[in-house]
């Protein structure tokens, strides 16, 4: 029987299963006395072996808030720890895996960035040294790992006492050998230069149901998205060659299985995802890896969901979402930040010389308050530092900025980030570095928006403004670009965003959902500089892949500029961000190909800046005026809903707009609003 991983705080189930193990082991150890021959005994056998998966921790070492100030124990990996643990305790041959975006997100992470590669010289990254101390056996890369280029990546890898892998990232010698590079043949993927190594086989000794000691070898492999290429374009080009997540698996595991692996586990930072034609390079590939012969047991993450169990993944073919089982393989994702653990139990049993997974069990235990101190002691100095950073005062803010209803109706939060990056653009033009004589526009999206909790949204009370309320505003290191569209390719910017709503059935008896509930908010971009509206009653124009689906409609109307109403062919500039203007999210015309401006300042340090020159000019306070520029132009007689956060400021909010009136708390614990045509 595989042993399940103990739920409850209290002491007594873990110490009863815990001498039944170790009495049911002496029982085996004294029955076959000192004799290790199989034939000796009637049982064949067996090993349990216990697989533990962090992933996507972005830096949350302690259990704290960095926007609110405050701790918290909804997640970080002070109170992971715990569980680590528990499940060590429960099971004596275990392995301990994190599978990547390990050191960006948090601001711990930026406050390590910004101390730079001499600070990691003479330190261990804060994160890293928390890892180390839990003995990690082994970690993959994840894509954010490379948000702050090769050399801080290095040195923060330095400092681990564990293996790094990646089966699918290598050093490029040039621009030709650079970005997404099929599989070639065996010399010449022997003379690439793997950026860490593909994948590592450990010997381990584990016990087995005998009490005897079985050494194993246990393969592990790693993945990351191939679009690091587009979203770190500027840190990687000509550096950094990908390969597809299949191909590279198809090359390397039968190597492994040369090697003498008995076990080999899967390790991609990669999501599941359907396609009726599986693309080359696709970024979420756990599902289409599950087939490649030789894998016995798969830790994914890098879609920030649960698995199993998140409903995204109930109707997936070839995914079991209630037993934890992808084409037949056993796979886990837990979570993001640390708020739950990764378990897959294995029982491996040993036939003519090799040893088969014959039985599996997967969970995905939630954290609770308990919490390991030692983890916080040893990132302890790094965090006082990053909140003593965070709490600068940069302005006074006379007027709050909260995004609650930012899918419905203009919002200050998104606004103040427009405002930044297109003073920015204008600034170029004097400079000469744009040309002059093209309309500036920004786009700029809602973070967070409730995509994590119904406590992940940006509410900024007035008063002093400071680093960490410009942390909350914008979570990611991007940095600027400008692009250069057409009237018509800007209408298809907004369409690929109103992919936000679903589209409304006019049902008459009982309110329907606004949102889709497939497109996250960063891929909600705002168009600053423009009024148009957003009519979602027609269907959505392209897909996810950004492919034009319904040609014969729109959703983006009456767009226009100082009044005029837009021509097709009318230029205009766009400051946006690296990951947008690089392909994230699939967004029509946006590939690389249409950037003018590729810039290194973080748009963070231009919120920053920008934040800093407005409260030098209003000393009194800055009070901001919204630019109601776009508007949803819902059916006469619609009744539809928007889930959002149920706290009292977004209730207030909502009764200050006539048209968003609250409804009720979900059981998932947001706050139900009707919205008004």
């Amino acid at each position: 029987m595989l042993l399940p991983l103990l739920r409850s705080s209290s002491p007594q189930p873990l110490r009863r299963q815990l001498v039944l193990l170790l009495g049911a082991l002496s029982l085996s150890a004294c029955a076959v006395q000192t004799d290790t021959q199989d034939s000796d005994t009637t049982e064949a056998t067996t090993v349990e072996l216990r697989l533990i998966e962090t992933t996507d921790l972005h830096g949350y070492i302690y259990g704290f808030d960095y926007f609110a100030n405050q701790p918290t124990t909804e997640y970080g990996l002070a109170h992971t720890a715990a569980l680590i643990a528990e499940a060590r305790a429960q099971q004596p041959n275990h392995l301990l895996i994190d599978n990547g975006d390990l050191i960006q997100g948090s601001s711990l992470g930026d406050w390590v960035v910004k101390m730079g590669t001499d600070y990691l010289q003479d330190n261990v990254h804060p994160v890293i040294a928390a890892l180390n101390y839990l003995e990690y056996d082994v970690a993959n890369l994840g894509n954010h790992e490379f948000n702050f280029g090769l050399d801080f990546l290095q040195q923060t890898l330095n400092g681990a006492n564990f293996p790094y892998i990646s089966a699918n990232v290598f050093y490029a010698d040039d621009m030709a050998s650079s970005g997404k590079q099929p599989v070639a043949d065996e010399q010449a993927m022997a003379s690439q230069r793997p950026l860490v190594e593909p994948y590592s086989i450990q010997t381990h000794e584990f016990i087995d149901n005998h009490g005897r000691p079985q050494s194993l070898k246990v393969g592990f492999i790693g993945f990351l998205p191939p679009q690091i290429m587009r979203w770190d374009r500027r840190e990687l080009i000509g550096q950094v060659a990908v390969y597809d997540i299949v191909e590279a698996a198809e090359y390397f595991i039968p190597k492994m299985q040369a090697e003498g692996a008995d076990l080999i586990v899967a390790i991609p930072h990669s999501g599941l995802q359907t396609f009726d034609d599986y693309p080359q390079f696709a970024e979420q590939a756990t599902l289409q890896l599950a087939q490649v012969a030789g894998i016995d047991a798969i830790l994914f993450g890098h879609q920030h969901s649960l698995f199993p169990g998140d409903a995204r993944y109930d109707d997936l073919p070839g995914v079991d979402n209630q037993g934890g089982y992808v084409h037949g393989i056993p796979a886990v994702q837990p979570g993001y930040w640390g708020n739950h653990l990764g378990v897959i139990d294995l029982r491996l049993q040993r036939e003519g010389g090799r040893w088969t997974v014959v039985d599996s069990e997967v969970s995905v235990p939630a954290i609770d308050t308990r919490k390991d101190d030692e983890v916080e002691r040893i990132v302890a100095e790094a965090h006082d530092a990053t909140n003593e950073w965070l709490q600068q005062p940069l302005m006074t803010l006379q007027t709050p900025l909260r995004n609650y209803f930012a899918k419905v109706q203009p919002e200050l939060s998104v606004q103040l980030i427009n405002d930044a990056q297109r003073e920015h653009g204008l600034a170029l033009q004097r400079l000469g570095v744009l040309p002059a004589d093209i309309p500036v526009l920004s786009a700029a999206a809602p973070f967070r928006n409730g995509g994590q909790s119904p406590a992940d949204y940006t509410s900024i009370e007035a008063g002093a403004m400071t680093l960490a309320n410009l942390s909350d505003l914008y979570l990611y290191p991007n940095t600027v670009q400008v692009v250069r569209l057409n009237g018509a390719q800007i209408r298809d910017w907004l369409e690929m965003s109103a992919r936000v709503y679903r589209q409304i059935e006019m049902r008459q008896d009982t309110p329907e959902p606004l949102l889709s509930g497939q497109v996250p908010s960063f891929n909600f971009d705002v168009i600053a500089g423009v009024t148009y509206e957003l009519q979602p009653h027609y269907p959505a124009r392209f897909d996810g892949d950004g492919e034009l689906i319904n040609p014969q409609h729109h959703r983006v109307y009456n767009l226009r500029y100082q009044g005029a109403l837009i021509d097709r062919n009318d230029e205009f500039l766009v400051v946006t961000n690296n990951y947008r203007a690089g392909g994230g999210g699939n967004f029509p015309h946006l590939d690389g190909s249409t950037v003018v401006y590729d810039g290194a300042y973080q748009i963070r340090q231009l919120l920053q800046d920008h934040v800093t020159k407005l409260g030098a000019r209003h000393a009194e306070g800055y009070r901001m005026t919204l630019d109601h520029h776009w508007h949803l132009a819902l059916p006469r007689g619609a009744q539809v809903y928007l889930d959002s956060a149920p706290s009292s400021s977004a209730q207030d909010e909502a009764r200050r707009h006539r048209d968003i009136q609250f409804m009720q708390i979900t059981e998932d614990g947001y706050g139900r609003y009707r919205i008004l045509p």
